[in-house]
């Protein structure tokens, strides 16, 4: 049996997933109240918190968008690449992800503070565990 890296505590609901959408207040673009497969399009924005399901349903990772070019493809659906393609746990574990489309006049303390917010109300660590283990080697 192996041991899941991206463990959750709570499944997000359409429910849980408006909550934590309405956090972002002005900023929000519109509610995505569906869920995307890691691999998927998000659709298209450029300022993002995104919020990481496991393969058990519950949510594992929470994050956010910060590009630095122009993309063809949302930017967490980008960004979500970028995070399967580095790490195997990753890849295998999570399973879908959920998205909170920020206008891209969003300021960049807006983002990390939704971002702390968001993660605080899911109770998952801004700092994984996995992250930690990898600074300490």
């Amino acid at each position: 049996m192996t041991v899941s890296t991206w463990t959750g505590v709570v499944a997000i609901t359409d429910t849980r997933y408006a909550m934590l959408a309405q956090l972002a207040g002005q900023w929000l673009v519109e509610e995505r109240p569906e869920p995307i497969l890691v691999g998927g399009n998000s659709g298209y924005e450029v300022k993002a918190i995104y919020i990481v399901v496991n393969r058990e349903g519950l949510a594992c990772y929470c994050g956010r968008t910060a590009p630095t070019r122009l993309l063809t493809r949302g930017a967490a659906a980008t960004r979500l690449n970028q995070h399967v393609s580095r790490t195997r746990s990753k890849k295998e574990e999570w399973a879908e992800y959920w998205v909170i489309p920020l206008s891209s006049a969003t300021p960049d303390h807006v983002v990390s503070d939704l971002e702390r917010t968001v993660a605080a109300r899911l109770g998952i660590p801004l700092v994984h565990r996995a992250r930690i283990a990898r600074r300490r080697a």
